[in-house]
């Protein structure tokens, strides 16, 4: 018994060795065959990174390219979540209206502006209503004091999933066109008023002629002492008034060919202001005048002495009527970085501390007869526009009510 016990427990001290051994194998063989499939994982791992990595690197790079479209557009663009805040600011915006975007981001967009945009004429407007604006204009009231005109554009933005994510707005400044604008209205009246000088000329000035002249054989046959003769001298006065007027209307109509002469323009100016301010007595009315000169070698310029004696005295003329209390004429000569007919240009700068203007009279100050005074034909100014604009130059007027009124004159220089 013994022995065959001893056989019996070798017997199963093999299986159990031998069952062992296939466990071992098998744990080997799933060990393997993990190994395998942890490899394959790696590798799909790592061909999905890769992928994520290009994905990452092309999302990256139509970012920036998309950033950099917006950066180099002349168009402001402007782009706000759905409560209303600044989300996008591109450099656009930031050159036409004077504001940075790190100024911008986060602030809703009624706080971009001085003055609060109704909500009509924004992008909150496409926001609440879902309706896009296509090429409309507005005015922005910007920080620094500047109204800015603008053509706009609104539309909503939203993912793939048609999930409204805010709103963008494009505008571009239209100064330049409303300046254009004006120029042409500014053409097309001096085109009717040359028409209308033809008809003034034979329908009025003929009849006042002979008007004056049945008063003048009038009042020769009236005693000194008649009483009517005061009522003929009033008509008189009516008469040469009336013939004043038509012949400023015909200088104004009038093609004028200037006649140029090199001219050191800083001794010009010097003269036509002591000999203007002398005849209207400026030290009279207490009016002090200071002419400050920044060009210490002389200044030649192209002009016509007659013509531009005149946009001169025509200024200083509306500055002294303006002081009628006293105050401060300055005027200033300088260059200036405005490139005119391709070469430098002289500017000349006269402020007056006068009653000044509010804006929008000041914005008229050049359009023919358009004057706030009463006895005023308005033409002054127009005169000194037209005059300037032979010499290949430019005339700007900036008024302000209680303050004083400031003209600039850029002429080119030789």
């Amino acid at each position: 018994m013994g022995q065959k016990q001893k056989t019996s427990s070798k017997n199963s001290l093999a299986n159990a060795f031998d069952s062992f051994n296939m466990r071992v194998s098998d744990l080997g063989d799933s060990y393997r065959e993990l190994t395998n499939k942890i490899e394959k994982l790696n590798l799909e791992i790592s061909k999905k990174n890769r992928q994520l990595e290009d994905n990452f690197y092309e999302v990256n790079k139509l970012r920036l390219f998309f950033d950099s479209i917006l950066n180099s557009m002349i168009d402001g663009v402007i782009v706000v979540d759905t409560s209303g805040t600044v989300v996008l600011f591109n450099r656009g915006a930031e050159i036409l209206t004077g504001v940075s975007g790190k100024q911008t981001i986060g602030k809703h967009y009624n706080k971009l502006f001085d003055k609060s945009v109704s909500n009509r004429f924004s992008p909150l407007y496409t926001l609440s209503s879902g309706k896009a604006l296509l090429l409309e204009e507005k005015e922005m009231h910007i920080s620094n004091g500047k109204i800015l005109p603008v053509r706009y554009s609104t539309s909503l933005v939203q993912d793939s999933s048609n999930n409204i994510l805010g709103a963008v707005e494009v505008f571009s400044d239209l100064t330049r066109i409303k300046h254009l604008e004006d120029e042409m209205q500014q053409v097309r009246t001096q085109t009717a008023l040359n028409q209308m000088a033809v008809l003034v000329s034979h329908e009025i000035r003929n009849p006042l002629g002979g008007i004056r002249g049945y008063v003048d054989l009038i009042a020769e046959s009236l005693d000194k002492d008649d009483p009517i003769r005061n009522m003929i001298d009033h008509v008189i006065s009516s008469v040469t008034l009336l013939d004043e007027i038509v012949s400023k209307f015909q200088i104004y109509t009038r093609p004028v060919k200037p006649h140029f002469d090199d001219v050191e323009f800083t001794e010009f100016v010097k003269d036509v202001t002591e000999f203007f301010t002398e005849k209207k007595e400026f030290v009279k009315r207490n009016i002090r005048v200071i002419i400050k000169n920044g060009i210490k070698k002389p200044v030649n310029v192209r002009l016509d002495p007659i013509l531009f004696e005149q946009v001169i005295i025509s200024i200083l003329d509306n500055s002294f009527k303006a002081m009628k209390n006293g105050g401060t004429l300055r005027i200033n000569i300088s260059k200036n970085n405005t490139r005119l007919a391709g070469n430098s240009a002289v500017s000349l700068t006269i402020s007056d501390s006068g009653s000044g203007m509010e804006s929008e009279i000041s914005k008229k100050a050049f359009v023919p007869f358009f004057t706030t005074r009463e006895k005023g034909l308005g033409l002054g100014l127009a005169l000194a526009k037209n005059f300037v604009s032979l010499h290949r130059g430019q005339i700007c007027l900036e008024s302000e009510k209680n303050i004083g009124t400031t003209v600039k004159i850029f002429l080119p220089m030789e």
